[in-house]
């Protein structure tokens, strides 16, 4: 992987950005499909996006695997990784209950969500080029990825004393390859939702059931430590990433928590604006 593109330009960030910019540019394009104040709009969601920053950034430093005491100032290089997505989430959805007296919200849901998709699929692209977020290590693993020496994982793994400096990591489950492609069926299913103008407020609720499941299952397959777990249930099936102390923990971490709460929400809130939509026929 290579956590430059080139040196100097660190690629996680280079995602994030590119993610932010086509993100914004696919919730401007659906709040004009729904005939919305687009420049009013995304005011809100610039606020939004950097309450959402800021939680990801903060659940990050909460869970994650990185200490801050003996270097504070590294709270704030979010260019070299370290953003949560279920903190982002939860914050965003924060930011925008607080203003959804000034919103059309249901609209603004969907376009938010069809963005959102977006941005995250590029985000998760960095994740793979940087080599955060990685998969557990399984032995003939059918398309397994090795990380660079100067990946996060691999920093995280000799930094640690686990792994000696002289020798390549061993292959990893490109989890992150495979939230990138649920993402991107995501987007392109929520894509034919976006376009028609009955029911606002479903396309929404399809995101947060679909990603909310997918992040549950592809959370089995994680292997960074420090993301917090509520309670353990072990597989023997991964008790061989051991050779690197990956955690072999099936359920059940903090993130899978947020999903399962996300995919709840999405089908209840789908089941009710659809009745709404029934009853004013």
């Amino acid at each position: 992987m290579r956590p430059e593109l080139i040196h100097g330009l660190p690629a996680y960030g280079t995602m994030i950005l590119l993610g932010f910019v086509l993100g914004m540019l696919v919730f401007r394009r659906v709040l004009r499909l729904r005939g919305l104040d687009v420049e009013r709009l995304t005011d809100y969601i610039l606020w939004i996006f950097l309450a959402s920053l800021a939680g990801a950034r903060l659940f990050h430093i909460l869970f994650g695997p990185v200490g801050y005491w003996d270097r504070p100032w590294r709270v704030l290089a979010v260019w070299d990784g370290g953003l949560s997505f279920q903190g982002g989430f939860l914050a965003g959805a924060a930011a925008t209950w607080a203003l959804r007296r000034r919103l059309p919200l249901r609209d603004f849901l969907d376009a938010g969500a069809l963005g959102l998709v977006m941005g995250h699929f590029w985000g998760r692209i960095g994740c793979l080029m940087a080599g955060c977020c990685w998969g557990k290590s399984v032995p003939r693993w059918p398309g397994g990825i090795t990380l660079s020496q100067d990946s996060a994982a691999g920093l995280h793994y000799r930094g640690a004393g686990l792994w000696p400096g002289e020798a390549p990591l061993p292959q990893l489950i490109p989890v992150q390859l495979y939230e990138a492609g649920w993402l991107l069926l995501l987007f392109i299913l929520g894509a034919r939702l976006a376009r028609g103008a009955r029911s606002p407020g479903r396309l929404f609720a399809f995101y947060l059931a679909g990603y909310g499941l997918g992040r549950f299952l592809l959370e089995i397959l994680r292997g960074d430590p420090g993301r917090g777990h509520l309670f353990s249930v072990h597989a023997d099936f991964f008790s061989r990433s051991r050779e690197l102390a990956s955690d072999t923990t099936v359920l059940f971490s903090v993130p899978q928590a947020v999903s399962l709460a996300m995919l709840v929400a999405g089908v209840l809130l789908w089941h009710r604006w659809s009745r709404r939509e029934e009853a004013t026929e």
